[in-house]
C-alpha cells in the first residue's frame, strides 16, 4: 500500500517504528542470554564448595561421639609363648642359610701419589704409573712423584718411596726422554722395594734362630 498524503505517511511510519523497536528488544534479550549463558558455564566449570555453616551463637556443634577401641593387654605366658615361637623362627632360618662367610676388609697394599703440576709431569706420572709393577710380597708402600719448577722450560722431578728420597732428575717437554727418565725412577723404585724385602726377611730369620746357650 503506498502512502500519499501526511496523514497516511504518519501512519505507515508507525509500523516500521514498532518493528525496528521489537527487533532491538529481541537483539538485546538474545545477547543478555548469551552473557548469562557464558557466565554461567565459567561458574560450573569452577570448584563448588559448600559454604561453611556458622553456628548461631549459644548453641554448640554438635558431633558424633568416638569410640575409641581399648585392646585387652595379652597374658603373660601368652607373650612368653610368641617370643619362643619368634626366636625358633629365626633360629631356623639363619641355620637354612647355612654358615656365614667371612667379610673381606678391604686392604690397600700400595699407593702411587701424584704430586706434579705440569702437562709433562703428569705425562712422566702415566709413563711411572702405567710401568710400575711392585715385586711379590712387598706389603704397603708409598710412591711419590713431585715436581718442581726448573730453569726455562725443563722441570725437576723427584721420586720418593716410603719416606726415603731416591731421584732427582731434570725432565724436559720431549717423549723421548720422558719415557727414558720414568724407565729409569721405575728401576730404581723396584730396585729399593726389593731391597727392603730382604732386610725384613733377614730379621725375620734373625729373630727366629734360638739364643746360644754358653
Amino acid at each position: 500500500m503506498e502512502c500519499h498524503n501526511p496523514n497516511a505517511i504518519r501512519q505507515c511510519a508507525r509500523p516500521k517504528r514498532a518493528l525496528r523497536l521489537q527487533q532491538l528488544w529481541r537483539e538485546g534479550v538474545l545477547c543478555l542470554l548469551a552473557v548469562l549463558l557464558q557466565v554461567g558455564t565459567a561458574a560450573g566449570q569452577g570448584e563448588r564448595r559448600a559454604p561453611a555453616r556458622e553456628d548461631a551463637p549459644g548453641q554448640k556443634s554438635q558431633q558424633a561421639p568416638v569410640r575409641e577401641s581399648k585392646a585387652a593387654p595379652l597374658p603373660a605366658n601368652k607373650l612368653e609363648e610368641a617370643l619362643r615361637l619368634l626366636l625358633k623362627a629365626t633360629s631356623d632360618s639363619t641355620a637354612a642359610a647355612g654358615p656365614q662367610r667371612p667379610q673381606r676388609t678391604l686392604e690397600i697394599e700400595g699407593l702411587i701419589v701424584d704430586q706434579t703440576i705440569s702437562k709433562v709431569g703428569h705425562d712422566f706420572y702415566d709413563i711411572f704409573y702405567t710401568q710400575f709393577e711392585a715385586p711379590p710380597g712387598i706389603g704397603e708402600y708409598v710412591v711419590t712423584i713431585t715436581e718442581k719448577p726448573g730453569r726455562g722450560t725443563s722441570t725437576l722431578i723427584s721420586l720418593n718411596v716410603n719416606e726415603t728420597d731416591l731421584l732427582e732428575m731434570p725432565l724436559q717437554p720431549k717423549q723421548e726422554y720422558i719415557e727414558a727418565v720414568a724407565a729409569d725412577a721405575v728401576n730404581a723404585a723396584i730396585g729399593f722395594l726389593e731391597e727392603a724385602r730382604s732386610v725384613s726377611r733377614q730379621l725375620e730369620k734373625g729373630g727366629k734362630q734360638p739364643l746360644e746357650t754358653f
